[in-house]
Order: C-alpha cells, then structure tokens, then sequence
C-alpha cells in the first residue's frame, strides 16, 4: 500500500496590509500537493485545487532533463512562434474578440 509523505499548501497573494508598520502579504490557499511514496517504493506527487467549480485533481511529474540544453531552446522557440501566430491570426472556435463595428456615415 502506498505510504502517505507529507502535504503542501498551494497558496496565492491576493492582497497586501500593514502590520507594526511593515507591508505584509496576505496568502489565501487556493489547494494542496500530496507527496507519496508508492507500493514500488518511487516518491510521486498529485494535486488538488479548490475553486468555484468543485475540485480539480492533477498528477506531478518531473522536468525530463535529457538533452536540456538544444531540446529545450527549440521548445521554447516553437512555443514563441506559436504564441507570435496566435497573437497574428484570428482565432478560430471558441472565444473571438468582437470585430470592430463599421462607421456609418450620416446623409
């Protein structure tokens, strides 16, 4: 049986007060990560986030390190170039930004 580890909470900022005259942020948790160690004796992690819409449960998993250097400057170029072309072309399905209305000139 998989062997509990330790929980973390996932907090935010969402704001700021003054206290003993220092400026202090004020945190609010937004879920948790749940460390374990499975039956196979490998540590994992998963998550729970809390919001508005009920609980949204994700896994964690590790960076994959392999060829770090040339792998991921191509990634992070493609994620540009993607981002860049987003930001060209109109989007197509799902949300669109409303086109801008003609002017209509008065006779």
């Amino acid at each position: 049986m998989a062997q509990f580890v330790k929980k973390e909470n996932l907090t935010i900022s969402i704001g700021e007060y003054e206290k003993d005259g220092q400026t202090k942020k004020q945190w609010r948790t937004i879920g948790e990560i749940i460390s374990m160690i499975g039956d196979d004796g490998k540590p994992y992690q998963f998550f729970k986030l809390w919001g508005a819409g009920g609980v949204v449960e994700g896994k964690v998993f590790e960076q994959d390190n392999n060829n770090q250097g040339q792998n991921n400057n191509q990634q992070q170029n493609g994620i540009q170039q993607q981002y860049q072309q987003n930001q060209q072309q109109p989007q197509q399905g799902g949300y669109q930004a409303p086109q801008q209305q003609p002017q209509y000139q008065q006779r």
